[in-house]
């Protein structure tokens, strides 16, 4: 499996709620390794921060079930809609 490939929707475009989610959950884990190693302890991690997660990852999951599939897999849905 490709990372690249984590990026893309069903269509295979990319999608930048993926990203953003990716992003925000490697930054967090970076901060808290870092800040817990500098402690020499576990650090807490702020709810808001986790609250930021669970938002990333709910819009993902809802965006998910509101994309339309092109069944055809050749745009053909789209041809007929505009033609």
């Amino acid at each position: 499996m490709k990372f690249s490939s984590f990026l893309e929707d069903n269509s295979g475009g990319f999608s930048a709620t993926r990203l953003a989610f990716l992003l925000w959950a490697m930054g967090v884990l970076a901060i808290w390794i870092y800040t817990s190693i500098a402690n020499k302890c576990l650090a807490d991690i702020n709810s808001s921060v986790v609250t930021v997660i669970g938002i990333l990852m709910t819009g993902k999951t809802v965006q998910r079930f509101g994309e339309k599939p092109d069944s055809a897999g050749d745009g053909s849905t789209a041809a007929k809609s505009q033609g």
